[in-house]
């Protein structure tokens, strides 16, 4: 059975743990270096088809799954962080595996052309700041419109936007297109869509007068 770790915070997301990034890396790197957990001994499954809605209720978040995605589940027995999801705009040949926050899924090729969604807490008395951003637009993003940043890497391209909000504390959504050249203008197309579905919802614990509300009810079984 899949175990999750309601709430948690920065301490539970290492800042320079082998296969992941943070949220403030992801805004200036995008999370090219999830596809590379070692797929030969985690027991590669195929994709599935991305449910139509998903929610978080640890961070109050909901977004509509663009047409035609794809993600790789999280393994049966996974235990870790919710702190996102991969959804992938070209199936991957593979899915293996997960790191312990929940964007850290294993897929192969690594090149597959992506949307990653990271969320979590951060302090924001100790808050590094944004991190560096070559900034190609702008996009509505989060109720704001938010700047575009975009970085190359090991021919692919990352185009991100980051908003902080207001959950049970301080957070950030990071939103990353991960693609190839060739790819980029049309994929643009899905990541707006999905930017623009993005909202705060408010877990069904919260409307029972247990803290403050942020928008429609979350989905009861949207989270993957």
């Amino acid at each position: 059975m899949t175990r999750v770790e309601d709430k948690a915070g920065p301490a539970a997301w290492p800042r320079e743990r082998p296969g992941c990034l943070s949220g403030r890396r992801l805004g200036s790197l995008g999370a090219l270096g999830f596809a590379l957990l070692p797929l030969a001994s985690l027991g590669a499954t195929p994709p599935q088809p991305a449910p139509p809605v998903y929610a978080t209720a640890n961070y109050g978040l909901t977004f509509r799954s663009p047409p035609g995605t794809t993600y790789c589940p999280l393994p049966r027995r996974w235990v870790g962080s919710d702190h996102g999801t991969i959804l992938f705009l070209e199936p991957p040949r593979h899915c293996g595996g997960a790191d312990y926050p929940s964007i850290g899924r294993g897929f192969a090729p690594a090149n597959a052309a992506r949307l990653e969604l990271y969320y979590g807490f951060y302090d924001a008395t100790d808050s590094p700041g944004p991190a560096p951003c070559r900034e190609i637009g702008r996009l509505a993003f989060l109720g704001r419109d938010r700047p575009l940043c975009r970085a190359d890497r090991d021919g692919m391209i990352a185009v991100s936007v980051r908003a902080a909000y207001g959950a049970d504390g301080p957070a950030e959504a990071v939103l990353t297109l991960a693609t190839r050249p060739d790819r980029l203008e049309a994929d643009l197309g899905p990541f707006r869509r999905l930017a623009a579905s993005l909202r705060t919802c408010t877990p069904l614990w919260r409307r029972a007068g247990r803290g403050r509300e942020s928008g429609p009810p979350c989905a009861r079984s949207g989270w993957f």
